[in-house]
């Protein structure tokens, strides 16, 4: 079903406002949901009634997690089993989890990306002596699991992506070594292996390259983030003036293919219309700079996009966490729903956004007792982990920004029946 967005009749009577268009934007950009904790290892029912409530929420897609690790043998072992890994109905697979998701996404109508992510099995590491399941993937391993993915899932799913947050050393390591940044050069080694493999077994679908957090730090070190437009640059070989960098690791260069990015663009504490204060950072409000990075490498030739035109970008993870409960992390309930409905409003002005993401339906599990390290599971949700909903559950469906005297900006999402109210205040 085309993502279509149904314009406030009433609003639409305004001079200053957008006419109709699809959610988000008039170039058919889709409302995401990502809840992988939600939703695999939960029983064919749970997982039936999370997409129901997706469903009637107006999502148009699911992005959901094929982490290596858990769906391979041995996943333990520092010597790898035999079995064909590149077969997805090799026994020694394990999809279950995955089917169901799918499955349920599907007969709902709901498209699905998946992406592909470490952990890693010990085997597929780079040294499995370390028992490191983010050490130094091994991309021809990484990239037999991703054909095996796409093979199997190739009828079902039209989007793919390339890793979770490679410029984070929660999901790959080292991000650097000996004051030299690695991180950025071992995701071009498994993007130029993992594309390809996606190609192989899911030959029309749109792969995403980037996936990346959006923030990072100026120190290094195995588990340091890098900034994500520091990370495209080295990953595409070019100095901060985007000259070609042929020397270390960067000697042989060869670039990444891309179909489109994939970014994260969380805020934080940030509103989303305010920019960082790191040049090299990227959330929401940066959207604009991120862009012109991008135009600017495949201008070089040091990223290629798969077919003529610009690359088109995709933020596949977003969210406020909130206080309640988190006091550590998170922003006031009516400041979440007031953001996540400014969000929805700046990716539908930033150019070729087709995606914005909201992660987590509900809220991740916490253990009070333990401090700030006790919500280390994001409070993002939309409904508390009691099941109570926060207020940003009634506006999700249709987020509405007012600016200035004369300027109002809505929606009305797909996915049942939506009321919306607009008052005169005096």
């Amino acid at each position: 079903m085309k993502p279509l967005l149904t314009s406030m009749l009433l609003l639409a009577c305004l001079p200053a406002l957008v006419g109709p268009g699809s959610a988000l934007a008039a170039n058919d950009a889709e409302v995401s949901i990502m809840d992988d904790q939600l939703l695999l290892g939960s029983t064919q029912f749970q997982v039936d009634s999370s997409m129901d409530q997706f469903k009637a929420l107006g999502v148009d897609r699911l992005r959901v997690s094929a982490f290596w690790g858990s769906h391979a043998p041995a996943p333990s072992s520092k010597v790898k089993p035999a079995f064909n890994a590149s077969d997805h109905s090799d026994p020694a697979y394990n999809w279950a989890d995955l089917d169901r998701v799918v499955a349920a996404a599907v007969a709902r109508d709901i498209k699905v990306m998946v992406s592909i992510s470490t952990p890693a099995p010990i085997w597929g590491t780079g040294s499995p002596r370390k028992n490191n399941k983010l050490w130094k993937p091994k991309p021809a391993e990484f990239a037999r699991f991703a054909q095996a993915a796409a093979t199997r899932y190739g009828e079902s799913v039209d989007q793919w992506g390339l890793l979770n947050e490679p410029n984070q050393g929660a999901w790959l390591q080292p991000q650097s070594e000996g004051r030299k940044l690695v991180s950025p050069h071992l995701y071009r080694e498994l993007a130029r292996a993992i594309y390809p493999a996606i190609k192989r077994g899911d030959p029309g679908s749109n792969v995403l390259v980037g996936e990346l957090a959006p923030a990072g730090r100026r120190d290094l070190g195995t588990t340091r983030p890098v900034r994500p437009l520091l990370f495209l640059r080295e990953m595409s070989c070019v100095d901060k003036r985007f000259r070609r960098i042929r020397k270390g690791r960067c000697r042989g260069f060869k670039p990444v293919t891309a179909d489109s990015i994939g970014h994260h663009p969380y805020a934080f504490f940030l509103e989303p219309q305010q920019t960082s204060k790191e040049r090299d950072d990227a959330a929401i409000g940066d959207g604009r700079r991120l862009l012109r990075t991008i135009d600017r490498l495949t201008a070089k030739r040091v990223l290629l996009p798969s077919r003529p035109g610009k690359l088109d970008l995709h933020y596949t993870e977003y969210g406020y966490q909130t206080d309640p409960p988190d006091r550590f992390s998170g922003v006031a309930l009516d400041l979440q729903s007031r953001y996540l409905q400014e969000a929805a409003f700046i990716a539908w002005r930033t150019p070729r956004v087709r995606t914005i993401n909201q992660f987590r339906l509900t809220d991740g599990a916490i253990d009070r007792s333990a401090g700030y390290k006790g919500f280390n599971e994001f409070q993002s949700g939309l409904i508390f982990v009691s099941g109570k909903p926060k207020p940003a559950l009634a506006t999700f469906s249709t987020p509405m920004v007012i600016g200035g005297r004369s300027k109002i900006w809505g929606q009305i999402r797909p996915g049942g029946a939506h009321s919306a109210v607009l008052e005169r205040v005096s």
